[in-house]
């Protein structure tokens, strides 16, 4: 649960507030995750609805989910 609770600090203090998109491998980055895990991880977030996919199952750009990391409930995404 610590884990979790440090990744959501840094995903909204430090990578979407300096960054609109986001892939796995920046993910991996900010987590310190093997790819693997990573994917469990985003996947969650996902389920959740905290982020959102803008491009293609095989080519996925991760973006916030309006109301989630700093972005505001009228916050629509470009796809």
């Amino acid at each position: 649960m610590l884990k979790a609770i440090g990744l959501q600090i840094r995903l909204n203090g430090e990578y979407f507030s300096d960054h609109q998109i986001m892939q796995r491998s920046d993910f991996q980055g900010i987590a310190g995750m093997v790819r693997s895990t990573a994917m469990i991880h985003i996947r969650r977030l996902r389920q959740e609805g905290k982020l959102q996919n803008i491009g293609i199952p095989s080519q996925p750009i991760y973006v916030p989910a309006p109301r989630f990391y700093g972005k505001s409930r009228d916050y629509q995404p470009v796809k």
